[in-house]
């Protein structure tokens, strides 16, 4: 039986489109008056958690810290201080800032804020997340393996040093979590419990759906992680997606449609509307269409070749947007689609070998790959060809043979 299309007319798309932007006005509404309110007065104080902190140099060779802030409303903003600050990342601190300058358009962006004084605030014992952060790094005995797995397990961030040599090997979408690894841990999820769940369910519920119930307590946990992550921009959307599919699913509505990602995009501004403004939002979203083109238009390849030849096409057509934001170019960024596949059996393993306390095993072996050498070159998605990308992305949709020149056409950036 074929599933069922998620909407069956135009009209029902058009009082859909207009219900979700109404939907959207509102959180905006909500948000220009939370935004109101913390401009009411020239000075602001507020609790605030330090989502990171680094050192920088003006060009006198002055050295001042910087703090990205995030607060407990959800705004993000950054302030400097000229005195030295040992305070830890994951810290909350109180803060008196000027207001005075903050438009709504940066409230939604992240804005810099002039402040009167930044205050340690007493901490509350470590909780049982710290003490995982702490067993996991002290399997590290390298500086950059301590930042790799705290940003592969818990996305925290990582100095600009590591982060170029993960740019080089062109694996960033592999460290910062996102919907490729929601797909790894549902499936190790589901891996596991599934058994279990069988045991009692012959025994005791025979009548129950083990895919309802199963995918109940995946998400579940997954929420879970998520709050853990912060409500991470990537990891959200996947998420979203995930429950809004597995809904359709269920309802034997087609799951696979631009239509579903159009509409679950859109869910998610709605709550969250400051996406609007995230990158890695965005990149994320580019993936989830690349990969939605591919099973649009190949959908009798074997699961063997999908897995594949998908990692390549994803590569491929991430190219232009990725360089328009980013310009570094490594020739070993190529071999990126083959260390993606690499990672769906290094994933699992890690996470295993965290667990027995064996998580350094593959530390040197990863040094060496991160200092590899190569040539860095720099090349920038002109602004026109990146409108003609997408303009022709979105044709591509409704043409297989399109969507094979749409992926020769991606290639042409390293040649303009």
């Amino acid at each position: 039986m074929e599933a069922a299309p998620l909407f069956v007319n135009k009209k029902e798309i058009f009082w859909a489109i207009i219900a979700l932007f109404s939907l959207f006005c509102i959180s905006l509404g909500w948000q220009f008056y939370s935004y109101k309110q913390l401009v009411s007065k020239p000075l602001h104080v507020e609790a605030v958690k330090i989502v990171n902190h680094y050192q920088k140099h003006k060009s006198n060779g002055r050295a001042y810290d910087v703090f990205k802030l995030k607060s407990d409303d959800g705004y993000t903003f950054y302030t400097v201080s000229w005195k030295k600050r040992n305070i830890p990342v994951g810290s909350r601190v109180s803060i008196e800032f000027k207001t005075d300058k903050i438009t709504f358009l940066k409230y939604l962006k992240n804005f810099f804020a002039v402040n009167i004084y930044i205050k340690s605030l007493k901490q509350k014992g470590k909780n049982y997340l710290e003490k995982i952060k702490k067993q996991i790094a002290n399997q590290h005995k390298i500086k950059e393996m301590k930042q790799i797995y705290a940003a592969l397990f818990f996305a925290s961030n990582i100095q600009k040093s590591t982060r170029d040599k993960i740019q080089k090997l062109g694996i960033s979408h592999l460290i910062a979590i996102s919907g490729f690894h929601l797909g790894l841990i549902s499936a190790i999820l589901y891996f596991v419990f599934s058994p279990i769940y069988r045991f009692f369910q012959d025994r005791f519920f025979p009548y129950r759906n083990i895919k309802a119930d199963l995918a109940f307590v995946v998400f579940s946990l997954l929420f879970w992680y998520m709050y853990i992550l912060d409500f991470s921009p990537s990891f959200l959307r996947s998420f979203v997606l995930s429950v809004f599919g597995f809904f359709l699913f269920s309802r034997h509505i087609k799951i696979i449609s631009f239509g579903t990602l159009f509409f679950s995009v859109s869910f998610i501004l709605i709550l969250y509307p400051r996406l609007l403004f995230s990158i890695s939002f965005w990149f994320s979203v580019s993936g989830v269409f690349c990969i939605f083109l591919f099973l649009k238009h190949f959908p009798n390849l074997s699961k063997y070749w999908v897995f594949v030849f998908l990692n390549f096409w994803v590569f491929a057509l991430m190219m232009p947007v990725v360089h328009f934001i980013f310009p570094v170019f490594t020739p070993l960024q190529l071999f990126s689609p083959i260390l993606s596949m690499v990672f769906v059996l290094f994933y699992p393993l890690e996470l295993f070998l965290h667990i027995i306390n064996c998580g350094g095993i593959f530390d040197g072996r990863i040094e060496w790959l991160l200092n590899l050498q190569t040539t860095t070159y720099q090349i920038w998605t002109p602004l026109w060809f990146l409108i003609l990308f997408v303009a022709f992305s979105f044709a591509a949709i409704f043409n297989r043979w399109l969507a094979f020149l749409l992926f020769l056409l991606s290639f042409s950036i390293y040649f303009i």
